[in-house]
């Protein structure tokens, strides 16, 4: 039989507490059954020790009256028995026959009882007196067996209580425990019907579950990003890419009416090339963008050095910036240890640069800096162009998105969406700003993932 998570955990609760329960009755019932006999056998010695008190006053008539005088009208007379004996004649006392097990050296024993035989028995002990009489006080058990029936019987009415009380609790406590889970169920399956925005309820106590719901809607949110994603993606190819293809198709439903003169194939096949490269370079950058924000690259991660990382993509961009009539400026320190992907890393300093001389001034600067600030690994790439107003600054980081000004530059228009996604992939932040003139692309790690060399 299958049972579900609160029944089980219901059923533990009962147990854990329907043992405990037991463990501490069973200690309760042994303690005080101990208790109780050694109450008992204090008190076969006491009045032992009280009859051979009177012995030792008034003699044996003396102790003979008393005991006689303690089964005639004692209160409890038929709870206490006594034999006093001689040279094996009883003296007093209402035992018939000395115990058998007696016989021995003095001290205590237990004998069967004489009220309720084969239910109980007496605590006794004997001693024997200066003139060599035996004297034997025994106390009935009965008392004890009684108390211990009531308290066993309590215990099982106690325990039916305790047993009802702990399911009631334990049903209660399991619903009130398992109330955040249902309320994520519901939500999830509010989601899987479709409705995306909806999030998990957090309750604001800061426990497990309200963790919990903030690391879901966390992950929510970044399913809801790359869908965003995917979908302005979907949709800028087929803005951007419906050009090429059409082009394409075009220059070849032309072909089919009219072949190209054969001095015109040459240009023509890398016409038609260049629009297929052009294609095929699109979707290698859309599918390497998707595979940086999967996050599945982080397992590639190492220790390495930003500063020379700088230096390389600064010697590799030089010829395009010379041939632009621009110099690079640098401004780094001597190393800085950086743990993160080391191509998708030097990829992005290749956009960033690549950017940076294509709208940078002619004959101006490209300054690119890399320092440790504060609780950040700072990169910077300054230009002297013409910037990017602040109202596109946050669109530029879409896939596909060019500026208008921008289109008849070569392009695709996927540079700065990969940066994002590299920066995104360590856990790091990009800023745009104002260089006046100019734009600065400010780029900030966590200090944890960079350690000074």
């Amino acid at each position: 039989m299958h049972l579900s998570t609160a029944r089980r955990l219901t059923l533990s609760n009962v147990g854990v507490i329907v043992l405990c329960f037991l463990v501490l009755l069973v200690l309760v019932l042994w303690l005080s059954n101990r208790f109780m006999r050694e109450h008992i056998e204090e008190s076969v010695d006491a009045e032992l020790a009280m009859l051979v008190s009177e012995y030792t006053i008034d003699g044996r008539a003396g102790l003979t009256h008393l005991i006689d005088d303690r089964v005639k009208h004692h209160a409890r007379a038929h709870e206490r028995y006594y034999r006093l004996e001689a040279a094996g004649q009883a003296l007093a006392g209402n035992i018939a026959a000395w115990p058998d097990t007696a016989r021995d050296s003095p001290g205590h024993l237990t004998l069967p009882s004489l009220r309720h035989p084969n239910k109980t028995a007496m605590a006794a002990s004997w001693t024997r007196l200066p003139d060599g009489s035996r004297l034997l006080v025994a106390f009935d058990e009965y008392e004890l067996h009684h108390v211990q029936r009531k308290m066993r019987q309590g215990a099982t009415w106690s325990l039916l209580v305790v047993l009802l009380m702990a399911w009631m609790a334990g049903r209660f406590i399991t619903r009130t425990a398992l109330q955040p889970i249902e309320t994520i169920r519901q939500s999830a399956r509010q989601i899987m019907q479709g409705d995306l925005r909806h999030r998990i309820p957090v309750q604001g106590s800061n426990d497990e579950f309200d963790q919990l719901a903030r690391t879901l809607n966390n992950m929510l949110d970044r399913i809801q990003q790359l869908i965003t994603g995917i979908e302005g993606a979907t949709d800028n190819i087929a803005h951007d890419l419906r050009s090429p293809l059409t082009r394409l198709r075009a220059r070849l439903e032309a072909s089919q009416q009219e072949r190209p003169a054969a001095g015109d194939w040459e240009p023509w096949i890398e016409r038609h090339l260049g629009d297929i490269d052009q294609i095929l370079s699109t979707f290698q950058s859309l599918l390497k963008i998707a595979r940086v924000d999967s996050g599945i690259l982080r397992g590639a991660f190492t220790h390495i050095d930003m500063a020379a990382l700088c230096r390389d993509a600064a010697e590799f961009m030089e010829p395009l910036a010379e041939a632009n009539g621009q110099h690079l400026q640098l401004e780094l320190p001597e190393s800085l240890a950086v743990n993160g992907h080391r191509d998708l890393l030097f990829q992005l300093l290749i956009n960033l640069l690549d950017n940076a001389i294509k709208y940078g001034a002619p004959d101006s600067a490209i300054e690119l800096s890399c320092a440790l600030r504060d609780d950040s690994c700072v990169l910077t790439v300054r230009d002297h162009g013409p910037g990017i107003p602040e109202t596109q600054r946050e669109r530029v980081f879409e896939r596909l998105y060019r500026l208008d000004d921008t289109r008849l530059t070569p392009g695709l228009g996927l540079g700065l969406s990969l940066v994002r996604a590299v920066i995104q992939l360590h856990e790091g932040r990009i800023v745009l700003r104002d260089a006046g003139p100019g734009l600065r692309v400010e780029i900030k790690l966590p200090l944890r993932a960079c350690e000074p060399a």
